[in-house]
C-alpha cells in the first residue's frame, strides 16, 4: 500500500514544478492509482474472504486416521481441515492459537472421543452449542476393547460418573480395525447427511467407494499375516485392535503409562518373558525409547518402528490405508525368521 500512496501523490510535487510533460504523466499516473486502489481492496477484501473459506464453515477432523476416512467421504463435496498436525499424542496435544480458532469456526467437529484426544475434552465441549460435535466411539456396531492394564492408573483414577469409569477402560485406538472403520465411515456418513442432506446423493456414493477400498486392504492385511503366530512384545499398548482382528500373539507391554514409566520389577518381568517364550519381534512408536536398547541388548529381538497414528505420512487422505498397509508389512518383517 506505501508503493501506491507514492505513484498517487508524486503529482502534487510535479504539479508544483510545473514539469512540461504533467498532462502527459498524470493520465499514466491515474491509470496507477486505479490500479493500486483495486490491488489494495482485493488484499483487503477479497483474500481474507478465502482464507475465511478455508477455516470458518469447514469440517475439523482431530487426528489424521480420521481425517483419511472422512476426505474419502466428503470428496467432491467439500474438503475437511485436520486439527493435529504437529508431532504430539492426542492424549497431552498442546493446541496452537491457530488450531484454537480453527475449532472456533468449524461447523462440524468430528474426533475419536474423550478416551482418546484427552486434550479436546474442554475445547469440544465449549463448541458444542455452535457446532456439530460427531465421535467415532459412538458409531454403531464399534466393537471396544478394553485396555489391557486395567490396574494402570486410568482405571484406578475416581471418576464422577460410571461412563466416565468405562471410558477410562476402553482403549482409543478404535481405527486399527477394518471392521471398526468400516462402522465408523458409516456412522460419519449419516452425520454428514443430516448436515448436508442435499448431498446425499454423493455421500452414499463416496461411503460405497470407501468400504469396498476397506475391503481391499482387509484382503492385503490378511495375505500379510495369515500363520503368523509369532509371539511379540510392545513397548506401547497401542496396537490390540489390529492385534485381535488377525490374531497375532501378543504377549506383553513395556509402558503401559506414558507418565509413571516403567518400574524395574517390570522390566525384569519382560526379560523373563522374552527368555520364556523365545520372543524375536518388539514393536514401538517412534522415537525410539532408549529403553529399547538396553532391553534388547546381547539379544536378537528385532525392534521395529509402527506408525499407528499415521504421524510420518504425508498423503492426509490416504493416510488410513498407507498407516494399515505399513502395519501389516511390518509386522509381517518383525514376526518373520
Amino acid at each position: 500500500m506505501a508503493i501506491r500512496h507514492f505513484t498517487c501523490t508524486l503529482d502534487r510535487g510535479l504539479q508544483t514544478a510545473k514539469h512540461p510533460a504533467l498532462n502527459m504523466y498524470q493520465t499514466l499516473q491515474s491509470y496507477f492509482c486505479v490500479f493500486w486502489r483495486l490491488a489494495g481492496y482485493f488484499i483487503l477484501f477479497i483474500l481474507p474472504t478465502s482464507v475465511y473459506a478455508e477455516t470458518a464453515g469447514t469440517i475439523v477432523v482431530s487426528i489424521k486416521p480420521l481425517y483419511s476416512l472422512v476426505a474419502h467421504l466428503t470428496d467432491g463435496i467439500s474438503k475437511p481441515v485436520l486439527l493435529m498436525k504437529q508431532m504430539q499424542s492426542p492424549h497431552h496435544y498442546n493446541m496452537r492459537p491457530s488450531e484454537r480458532r480453527l475449532l472456533a469456526n468449524a461447523k462440524m467437529i468430528i474426533w475419536t472421543g474423550p478416551q482418546m484426544e484427552t486434550s479436546l475434552n474442554k475445547v469440544i465441549e465449549q463448541q458444542a452449542s455452535s457446532a456439530i460435535i460427531v465421535s467415532a466411539m459412538q458409531a454403531k456396531d464399534l466393537r471396544t476393547l478394553n485396555k489391557r492394564n486395567l490396574h494402570s492408573h486410568d482405571h484406578d483414577a475416581h471418576t464422577s460418573t460410571a461412563s466416565n469409569e468405562q471410558h477410562n477402560m476402553t482403549d482409543p485406538h478404535i481405527w486399527l480395525s477394518t471392521r471398526n472403520a468400516i462402522a465408523i465411515s458409516e456412522h460419519i456418513t449419516a452425520q454428514l447427511i443430516r448436515y448436508n442432506p442435499e448431498n446425499t446423493g454423493q455421500y452414499n456414493k463416496n461411503l460405497d467407494t470407501l468400504l469396498s477400498n476397506i475391503e481391499q486392504i482387509t484382503d492385503f492385511i490378511k495375505i500379510n499375516l495369515t500363520g503368523h503366530n509369532e509371539p511379540f512384545i510392545a513397548y506401547h499398548d497401542a496396537f490390540q485392535y489390529f492385534e485381535d482382528e488377525n490374531a497375532l500373539n501378543y504377549i506383553d507391554s513395556i509402558n503401559f503409562n506414558d507418565e509413571t514409566g516403567t518400574s524395574l520389577k517390570h522390566m525384569r518381568q519382560i526379560k523373563k518373558l522374552i527368555e520364556k517364550h523365545n520372543i524375536q519381534c518388539l514393536v514401538y512408536q517412534a522415537p525410539k525409547p532408549a529403553i529399547i536398547d538396553t532391553l534388547i541388548s546381547r539379544s536378537s529381538v528385532k525392534a521395529v518402528a509402527l506408525d499407528p497414528l499415521g504421524i510420518n505420512i504425508h498423503d492426509d487422505k490416504n493416510a488410513w490405508f498407507e498407516l494399515m498397509q505399513q502395519l501389516a508389512l511390518n509386522f509381517n518383517h518383525c514376526l518373520s525368521s
